[in-house]
């Protein structure tokens, strides 16, 4: 198995060389992307585990493993999405909440499309609302979520005072 602790960069941002590499993707879906420990087989069959040490999920297209001879990285799945274009800033806020009251991850992209994965609930709730949305099959490359479950460690100690 091959070990990897942090993200080496990415295939497509990065501007590196290709030339003389094999590039192998560890193909996952756009929930995984948040998940700190992965262990999985890349297309060509080679056994992966990745920690990600870092506070970034990871993209499409980030480096987990590299040497000069093999290189793997990301590929997220596409899937079937919810696709609404909002008309206004107003249109944008009331498709917020309407997923968000869901507890539904969102992503926006660069087109201010709102994008969530397929749900027939979320869709009917849309078309009620008065919204177009649209089925389409969509990388989702990041979503918003915040990391609302961490926990701390806490250091204060709970004495129980014995009665008077």
């Amino acid at each position: 198995m091959l070990l990897a602790r942090d993200i080496k960069g990415n295939i497509w941002t990065d501007g590196t060389n290709q030339d003389g590499v094999e590039l192998d993707f560890l193909e996952l879906e756009w929930f995984d992307t948040e998940r700190r420990i992965i262990r999985g087989f890349t297309v060509a069959g080679r056994e992966i585990g990745f920690k990600n040490l870092g506070t970034e999920s990871l993209f499409d297209g980030d480096i987990l493993f590299e040497t000069k001879d093999l290189r793997i990285a990301v590929r997220i799945l596409p899937c079937p999405c919810l696709v609404v274009r909002p008309k206004n800033l107003l249109d944008m806020a009331r498709i917020c909440l309407e997923i968000g009251n869901k507890h539904i991850p969102v992503f926006i992209n660069a087109a201010h499309e709102i994008i969530a994965a397929y749900e027939n609930p979320l869709w009917e709730t849309l078309e009620r609302a008065g919204f177009t949305p649209t089925k389409e099959l969509r990388v989702i490359e990041r979503t918003h979520t915040l990391r609302i479950h961490q926990y701390a460690v806490v250091q204060h100690k709970i004495t129980l005072a014995k009665g008077l």
